[in-house]
């Protein structure tokens, strides 16, 4: 093992300056443009850590009171290898997953907060997206278009719905 072996640290995610919401934000915004760009082919593990995360929404749709911070605290915990493998471009999922959990464990944030929330559509957005890439890529041969419901929970009204 050498130096440079044990100097492994996360992916960087956006800051915003320190602005969490502007953070968020911006992970967003890098991943939805390469998205559509194609500058972003989400791989196998990324496909899986996609379907996994919409998982735990499902959860969170069953069960309103449970917190979001802990939905994206679970998630991230189980596909943290999967988003985090190295890759010779950003990991642009994780760093969404990660801004976002960063938001929602802000003390500063409330659970219902309209940022928060927002974000939360955008996940859902993001990841039906992500599923949706794979199999585009599979049967019409691009990527990121509009297929179905990308394994989404169906019905699936968002957190907004959350009372």
């Amino acid at each position: 093992m050498t130096d440079d072996d044990d100097d492994w640290a996360p992916p960087p995610v956006p800051d915003g300056d320190g602005d969490p919401v502007a953070a968020v934000d911006e992970a967003f915004t890098e991943a939805e443009l390469a998205l559509v760009a194609f500058e972003w082919l989400p791989d196998d593990d990324e496909l899986d850590a996609a379907a996994t995360i919409l998982h735990h929404t499902d959860q969170a749709r069953r069960r309103p009171d449970m917190p979001l911070r802990r939905v994206l605290h679970q998630a991230l915990g189980e596909t943290y290898p999967q988003l985090t493998a190295w890759r010779p471009r950003p990991h642009y999922l994780y760093a969404v997953v990660k801004t976002l959990h960063q938001l929602a464990s802000d003390r500063a944030a409330q659970e219902d907060s309209a940022a928060l929330l927002v974000g939360w559509d955008r996940l859902i957005v993001l990841l039906r997206q992500v599923i949706e890439s794979a199999d585009d890529a599979g049967g019409a041969g691009g990527a990121g278009g509009s297929g179905g419901s990308g394994g989404a929970p169906s019905g699936f009204e968002g957190p907004g719905a959350r009372s």
